[in-house]
């Protein structure tokens, strides 16, 4: 069976968004966006272009639903911030557990509340809905996009991308299953003059 694994989940019925377990779910409703058309220029407050991100599921996923926990690291580093130059890298932490959680989980939309952890010890709570793309058989690429809603930067627009390589879906099908996923990740966080 040569086929995309796309295809595959798309046979049992599943949406094309994947999810990157990137943190708790959240019950609240995703903010308002902002209006397309505005004209009002957005300053970068903390610019994050290169970092790692790994995740792990405990059990592996499979496509059977299970009790999961969820842990990972997003480290970003070589963060430059205009408005705070003591700012210079980051860390998101997770730490979930998912009641009935299998790979059909990963191709649900959703929001998500992440903490960054600054180098210099201040916090911003992140509120985010997510979509993604499978940009190959192995390729998965998410953005969150949301605001600060608290601590350090509140307000301001947060763009967060993750690039997952080497995902082979179809191992949801094996008895090993997926035991985590890993990748690239940038941070952005923008707001008005």
């Amino acid at each position: 069976m040569n086929q995309h694994p796309f295809h595959v989940f798309a046979m049992l019925g599943l949406a094309t968004s994947l999810t990157a377990c990137g943190g708790p779910e959240s019950p609240s409703p995703a903010p308002a966006s902002e209006d397309p058309g505005s004209s009002e220029q957005r300053l970068s407050l903390v610019a994050c272009p290169l970092g790692a991100t790994a995740n792990q599921y405990s059990p592996p996923l499979s496509v059977f639903p299970r009790d999961t926990r969820i842990t990972g690291t997003s480290s970003f580093t070589n963060c430059v911030s205009p408005s705070d130059p003591e700012v210079t890298s980051g860390e998101l932490l997770i730490d979930v557990q998912r009641p009935a959680y299998s790979c059909r989980d990963l191709l649900e939309l959703g929001s998500t509340r992440a903490e960054v952890k600054w180098n210099t010890g201040e916090t911003s709570t992140l509120f985010q809905t997510r979509a993604s793309l499978q940009l190959s058989n192995t390729t998965i690429a998410i953005t969150y996009t949301g605001t600060v809603e608290s601590g350090k930067f509140q307000g301001a627009t947060a763009v967060r991308t993750l690039t997952y390589v080497d995902v082979d879906l179809f191992e949801c099908f094996s008895s090993r299953g997926i035991p985590g996923m890993s990748g690239v990740t940038t941070l952005t966080l923008l707001g008005l003059p």
